[in-house]
């Protein structure tokens, strides 16, 4: 059963990519070190949310970007976990990001014209909101 405008896969995985891309942005910004490769995953991130949302069937050196963008978001996913163990005070809000983005990144490398359901996924449009606040 599909919830009341419930949307792809793919734009969900794209929404998530931007904000990962945003949240790399301001993390060098904040860390001078961390700049450059920071900008660099930003950069990918935006690309690949781009990509997908505008040819969600599309492809890339022969990997889908279905493929390619649950690569990037289960990738964030960790990189959030390992950011959460590191400072108890984000551990709980890093730990539910990094929950929303495994979880659809495998969705969006499997069917990235899915719809976000409440029988696959009760709590994940909830679980997203929450998570890009």
């Amino acid at each position: 059963m599909s919830l009341p405008n419930s949307p792809t896969v793919a734009v969900v995985a794209g929404k998530l990519l931007a904000d990962a891309a945003t949240f790399f942005d301001k993390l060098g910004d904040e860390n001078a070190q961390l700049k450059e490769q920071m900008a660099e995953n930003a950069s990918v991130f935006r690309q690949m949310g781009d990509l997908l949302t505008k040819d969600p069937k599309g492809s890339l050196d022969g990997n889908s970007y279905g493929e390619l963008a649950g690569k990037l978001l289960v990738d964030a996913a960790a990189f959030f976990r390992t950011l959460g163990e590191q400072n108890a005070g984000l551990k709980e809000q890093m730990s539910e990001n990094a929950t929303v983005f495994e979880h659809v990144g495998k969705m969006v490398k499997s069917d990235p014209l899915g719809v976000l359901s409440g029988d696959k996924s009760p709590n994940m449009l909830g679980a997203f909101n929450r998570a890009r606040s």
